[in-house]
């Protein structure tokens, strides 16, 4: 959500028109959201197809066309780390010399009460807290602070000290300059700021194109996030040259084809290596006389009428996909997320959020560590029975599909003209489920990940067969397997067939365990504000705290009224 106040906005829409851009203030209007902060909203009905803000590529900011894009670029910083560098010297060194800065000066990386806006992973230990046992501590581990970025400061500080020392560039005051003589307090008071305008970088900015990579866009940071139904797409090529950003054949296009040719030509008359040639600016200033010619006065005239109109693929647009109504607040999205990731990525957090989880793998642990009787069992699931339980679920759900499918195919109500399902479904879905549990596997890469509640409180597959393995009776347990358990439990032959029992949601002892384990999961959702006194505590910790638990909290009772 934005942070900007509503005293910048004039100055962000004077920006926008010094740069030729065009926003559609006649049909939008920028106040105070519901959600908090400033919203764009609809002054009429407005289409959709509509751009509602086109704004060329100069007007944005990024570390490419910063005023140190030559330093970062030689010193091989690249991503969010010289975006984050790069607008720390753009506001603090060169200030009113800098193009952007008079859109820069409203990115605030404080709340209104002065305090840093920080990761819960740099929260205070209090506000920590607040998430101890939720999906955000024991899923992701988000609290943990990330060593990537304090690394990442620690190179701002090392550049700074050598470009001041090479250059006599100025370090940023209050970032960069770290004192000596009280290091230790001096360095994390500078820590906590950089990763502050690092967080509020990362919700703000937009992917733009090989060449500037992420960037903040004026007025486009301004329109909320909806979970469910947002109004709006960005546009933008992304394809261009990632030296210049031009698109289609650029310069260093031409240069490296010029090169190519001359070294293919090397090769053929030669039977040794050919030397490598470098794209130098002689090359390319060589190039472009050569194959520009002489340009004659009509050839200027058009291009002084073609620099009167924006050329579309240097422009990013922000255009409606939905028709909007008189008053409605028009939504971004920043994807299909849940709370944790939202919190932990872009600072906020929505009630009712329909991609939130209950994760339950540590309090299973707890059970297999109370009771010895589990252990086996866990340490089966865990080497062999997450893997064959999964792999057969998989193929089961897609002969479901498959089924399905030929039914519909067979009864021709929905079959295109080639036989085709018009509404998309069956293998495009089965491919993105796939898709979404090797993205879960990959970044979890832990059968752990895998035991959670949905959103409308039903226990993941993965959860409803571990509740009902550890239920077995022994006769039950030993009777998975072809031959008697040995004391490699890994190498026992499994009685695929015994699987399908895992699935069944109707177990009542499974059930029993279930309700059991919820019940005793539940955390205290905080109320109010947040405790006077609580150190290191704000009012925006414990309004996202509050808004992530008690959704937690809904999705268990959903789910123990499906057990009761």
């Amino acid at each position: 959500m934005s942070v900007t106040s509503k005293d910048d906005v004039d100055g962000i829409l004077k920006f926008v028109a010094d740069c030729d851009g065009k926003f559609e203030d006649s049909k939008c209007d920028i106040k105070e959201s519901d959600l908090g902060g400033l919203g764009v909203f609809a002054k009429t009905d407005i289409a959709k197809d509509e751009a509602i803000l086109t704004l060329n590529k100069s007007s944005i900011f990024s570390a490419s066309n910063s005023s140190i894009s030559n330093l970062l670029c030689e010193n091989d910083i690249d991503g969010m780390l010289a975006l984050n560098i790069a607008f720390i010297y753009e506001t603090t060194v060169f200030k009113d010399t800098s193009h952007w800065y008079p859109f820069l000066r409203t990115v605030r990386f404080r709340d209104d009460q002065g305090h840093l806006n920080l990761p819960p992973s740099f929260w205070h230990a209090n506000g920590k807290q607040l998430l101890k046992g939720t999906s955000f501590d024991t899923l992701f581990d988000a609290l943990t602070p990330e060593e990537e970025i304090i690394q990442g400061f620690k190179i701002a500080v090392d550049l700074a000290r050598k470009w001041n020392g090479e250059f006599r560039l100025e370090i940023p005051k209050g970032f960069l300059d770290i004192d000596e003589k009280n290091y230790d307090e001096n360095f994390n008071l500078a820590l906590e700021k950089f990763i502050s305008v690092a967080y509020t970088l990362s919700s703000r900015g937009f992917e733009i194109d090989a060449y500037h990579e992420t960037a903040l866009v004026p007025v486009a940071d301004l329109f909320n996030h909806h979970v469910s139904r947002p109004d709006l797409k960005f546009v933008s090529l992304y394809d261009v040259c990632d030296k210049c950003g031009e698109p289609g054949m650029c310069k260093h296009l031409i240069a490296e084809g010029y090169l190519e040719a001359q070294q293919r030509e090397q090769c053929k008359s030669t039977t040794g290596n050919a030397a490598t040639r470098v794209i130098d600016d002689d090359l390319i200033s060589r190039l472009e006389n050569g194959l520009g010619g002489e340009r004659s006065d009509n050839d200027t005239d058009t291009e002084e009428e073609d620099n009167l109109t924006q050329n579309p693929d240097e422009c990013v647009d922000i255009v409606l996909k939905n028709d909007v109504r008189q008053g409605q607040e028009i939504f971004n999205s920043y994807g299909e997320l849940s709370n944790v990731f939202l919190l932990a990525r872009y600072g906020f957090a929505i009630p009712g959020n329909q991609y939130d989880i209950v994760h339950l793998g540590p309090d299973f642990i707890k059970i297999s560590k109370k009771e010895d009787r589990h252990q086996e069992k866990f340490k089966w699931w865990s080497q062999v029975g997450h893997g064959l339980f999964s792999a057969w679920y998989a193929q089961m759900r897609q002969e479901d599909e498959e089924d399905e499918e030929s039914e519909i195919q067979s009864d021709g109500s929905r079959q295109g003209v080639n036989g085709e399902m018009q509404d998309g479904s069956g293998e495009e879905e089965e491919e993105e489920d796939e898709d979404e549990d090797e993205d879960e596997d990959d970044g979890l890469k832990s059968w752990l990940s895998q035991l959670y509640i949905d959103v409308n409180g039903e226990p993941s597959p993965s959860t409803w067969a571990l509740a009902s393995l550890l239920t077995l009776t022994p006769a039950q347990w030993e009777s998975f397997f072809s031959q008697k358990a040995t004391p490699h439990i890994s190498d026992s032959i499994v009685n695929e067939e015994k699987l399908p029992f895992l699935a069944k949601t109707g177990n009542l002892h499974a059930k029993k365990l279930l309700s059991k384990l919820l019940k005793d999961k539940q955390l205290p959702v905080p109320i109010g504000e947040h405790p006077i006194g609580a150190k290191g505590v704000t009012d925006a910790m414990h309004q996202s705290a509050r808004i992530l638990i008690q959704s937690e909290h809904d999705i268990l009772n959903k789910c123990l009224k499906r057990l009761s």
